[in-house]
């Protein structure tokens, strides 16, 4: 039976006040005074309220999580201020207010900054290792989404070669090289021939990096479209709207494969008339935004899957895991006729 995960926030908070609770208590005995075993008991629940305390001051943090690094800290340690002076003044109502074990003077401004002082740092110790543990889990997650990512860039391009470039994509392409050759089309054979290669080589390498410059995503859908232009002559049309500011832009490897692919499935096979595919890509305030679109089907959304497929499907689950919720799969007709699938990521560079 596996035991659940204890919470890291509780158990550093509960090590914490109680080392504090430790060191107190054994400097107190070290000199022996009246009523050490009262003030040890009081000693306790005030270390029991600094516990709490820490507890809120830990939510309070997570709140703010998503602030900027500057305004934590200040929040830290306002906080911590506010927590040891109401240590302070709760130690000494507990000490000398309720059932006081001797008499003493009223609580003064200097005694009680003074306390107050001491149990800031602990207050402000709190602060930084609920800093240091929430730095750890956010580490170790980024940790598992990148190495999810590479596992899940890795599957696509696996699928990719089982579903895209499959024996049937191949008995198209060598049947179509086959009918230029007996026209005598060398040229345009010769062409196909070499794009098939370059694509292939592509979609072949063995170190496929997780992201790559978005010229480089670019040039493999070039290529594959070049391929399928070769089956469907003047019916494929290519458009390619790509800054030359943008071609350094970092996108996930093949992340545009499937939706190119959807297009040609769904657009060109489907469509006796010539249909454009057409990939762009912009950029505003801080996002990257990859489209591609087709102009197949009659403008009711006919030409379009039903749902997202395979390939949409597994784009969609790379940039939940690349980026999170930082990244959008868009999808849906086009007007007046086609379909579009857009990406929006967070603009990086090479």
């Amino acid at each position: 039976m596996r035991l659940p995960r204890p919470n890291n926030y509780l158990v550093a908070n509960f090590v914490l006040w109680t080392l504090t609770y430790v060191i107190v208590t054994a400097r107190m005995l070290a000199e022996p005074i009246p009523h050490a075993g009262d003030m040890a008991l009081r000693r306790l629940g005030m270390a029991v309220f600094g516990f709490l305390a820490c507890l809120v001051i830990g939510r309070l943090l997570s709140a703010i999580a998503e602030q900027p690094m500057w305004r934590r800290i200040v929040a830290a340690v306002a906080m911590s201020v506010v927590g040891g002076f109401a240590y302070s003044i709760l130690n000494y109502a507990v000490f000398y207010l309720v059932n006081p074990l001797w008499k003493v003077e009223p609580l003064s401004p200097i005694s009680a900054a003074f306390t107050a002082s001491m149990f800031f740092w602990t207050f402000i110790s709190w602060c930084a290792l609920y800093f240091a543990i929430r730095y750890e889990e956010e580490l170790k997650e980024k940790n598992l989404r990148l190495v999810a990512s590479q596992a899940l860039a890795m599957d696509a391009q696996n699928r990719m070669l089982r579903y895209q470039i499959n024996p049937h994509f191949l008995f198209n392409t060598l049947n179509a090289l086959s009918s230029l050759i007996l026209a005598k089309e060398n040229e345009r054979a010769e062409r196909v021939v070499l794009s098939l290669s370059s694509f292939l080589r592509h979609t072949l390498e063995k170190e496929l990096p997780d992201k790559a410059p978005l010229s480089d995503e670019i040039e493999a859908q070039r290529q594959y479209l070049l391929i399928e232009q070769a089956r469907f002559e003047d019916r494929l049309n290519y458009v390619e709207n790509i800054p030359a500011e943008l071609r350094d832009a970092l996108a996930p490897s093949l992340i545009l494969q499937p939706l190119v692919e959807n297009a040609v499935k769904y657009g060109v096979a489907r469509s006796n008339a010539p249909v454009t595919i057409e990939i762009t890509a912009t950029a505003d305030a801080g996002r990257l935004r990859l489209t591609v679109s087709d102009d197949g089907g009659d403008g009711a959304g006919s030409q379009a899957p039903p749902k997202l497929g395979l390939g949409l499907e597994n784009v969609r689950r790379r940039l939940d895991l690349i980026y999170g919720r930082a990244a959008e799969l868009t999808v849906g007709p086009r007007r007046p006729n086609g379909f579009l699938a857009s990406v929006e990521i967070p603009l990086e560079r090479a």
